[in-house]
């Protein structure tokens, strides 16, 4: 990029985080790697507000879910080397695991379709705060009925790389994290890359936030075990810009074994989900992107890598619901310099809007309920986003344009179906639900 192009780019992308970012308030390190280089590595906000430390593009954050590719890449590691046949069942890496008559293979785990008892999914916060042994997790998922059927579909799970690290454990004899240490940390140069523990003092570590109705507060110290080899990795811009290069330059793992992380997972019923191991996978402008989010108390994450051509963005935030995937999508827009969207100028009668009002639902996504207010489509909840009419019953979110909300399955004067579609991530339907749930949610 000449100076020219990378002063555009800083630009760009000091308008988009001024959306987000506020004086004195939490906020974020972004990067844009380009062959390698960065050419942004900006920090905006505050890394700590009580003492109005300003953010710096050194800071340490907790990288939450991030930390799954490093375990996937670690297992993948391993199976080179003839350690781990990731078709093998469980139980031959971990002999105590009850099957209870179902093959559970590593390969299902690594993808999210195991179906194996989610321990974040309903255990009281007490149970949380206590910080119990890695050991002590496992055995509460050991004890719980599967969800589904391994392979039937994809559901978010981080026990699944829970054991996936008891699966590193057990093959190598060293702790995950002592083996990410070895073999991937200290040889590529990540100083500032492990366990972020809450009792350790870290040099530029970025205190975490939550932002409540009465203003921003401090966030809770979540029990780093609930986390592990799912999401308790700390790093920075410079040790992820490392990552990404030693990825890129196959230092870690063959051509052949990157591509087969990054393959869409095959269902039972052979249908594809885009996600490989550690990486979801999509399309954005018509270029080929993994990438991978994270959010826990006080953090959240987002790194992206184009497969085609050599260019990244990295977005830690020491906010927890930064909207990093807004800020990704933006940066990527700088990067290749592509114009900003501009808002649809649709119109529709007032009938129509009240035709989409109402609320919906999926089985894994809290209810979303519309409403018509000023003559605008509104989400009353979550979020209070105004959606614009871009015509055929598409609604475009007016603070995020890439988002759109499709709405089809008219009855009774109301559509019944509303379809949310990401540029990153696969469409996800809502079914309308009456007005007796909607009052129960």
């Amino acid at each position: 990029m000449t100076i020219t192009d990378t002063v555009r780019l800083e630009t760009r992308a000091d308008a988009l985080l001024d959306r987000f970012v506020q004086p004195g308030e939490p906020g974020a390190a972004v990067a844009v790697l380009r062959d390698g280089a960065f050419v942004l590595r900006k920090g905006y906000g505050m890394a700590q507000i009580e003492w109005s430390n300003a953010m710096t593009p050194d800071a340490v954050f907790r990288i939450c879910s991030l930390t799954k590719q490093f375990t996937a890449v670690a297992v993948m590691m391993l199976a080179q080397r003839g350690l781990i046949d990731i078709d093998a069942p469980l139980e031959r890496y971990l002999p105590d695991w009850p099957a209870r008559g179902r093959v559970v293979s590593v390969r299902r785990l690594l993808n999210h379709t195991s179906g194996v008892w989610r321990h974040d999914s309903e255990l009281p916060e007490r149970t949380k705060r206590s910080n119990p042994t890695v050991e002590e997790v496992l055995a509460l998922v050991h004890d719980r009925p599967f969800e589904f059927e391994p392979g039937e579909r994809y559901v978010y799970n981080n026990s699944g790389y829970l054991l996936l690290g008891a699966v590193i454990e057990a093959v190598s004899g060293l702790a995950w994290d002592a083996f990410l240490k070895r073999e991937v940390f200290d040889p590529l140069g990540m100083a500032d890359t492990g366990v972020l523990r809450h009792g350790t003092v870290t040099p530029r570590r970025a205190q975490g936030y939550i932002k409540g109705r009465g203003g921003f507060h401090n966030a809770r110290l979540d029990a780093m075990n609930w986390s592990g080899a799912a999401g308790a990795l700390g790093s920075t811009l410079n040790d992820l810009a490392k990552w990404d290069r030693a990825l890129r330059a196959h230092r870690l793992l063959t051509p052949a074994t990157f591509e087969a992380m990054l393959a869409p997972t095959r269902l039972n019923d052979g249908s594809l989900y885009p996600y490989g191991f550690g990486w979801g996978t999509a399309q954005f402008q018509g270029r080929r992107v993994y990438h991978h989010t994270g959010g826990i108390s006080g953090f959240a994450c987002q790194m992206l890598a184009f497969r085609d051509q050599d260019l990244t963005t990295i977005v830690l935030s020491n906010l927890y619901l930064f909207p990093f995937d807004t800020v990704t999508r933006g940066l990527m827009r700088s990067a290749l310099d592509l114009d900003e969207m501009a808002p649809p100028t649709a119109a529709l009668p007032m009938s129509q809007l009240a035709a989409c009002a109402g609320a919906f639902k999926t089985a894994e996504v809290p209810m979303r309920t519309l409403a018509v207010e000023d003559g605008a489509l509104v989400f009353v909840e979550p979020n209070g986003a105004r959606l614009l009419p871009a015509g055929d019953g598409v609604f475009r979110d007016a603070a995020d344009l890439d988002i759109e909300y499709r709405f089809s399955a008219p009855r009774d004067g109301v559509f019944q179906r509303m379809d949310y579609v990401s540029p990153l991530w696969p469409s996800m339907t809502y079914a309308r639900v009456g007005a007796d749930e909607a009052m129960r949610a």
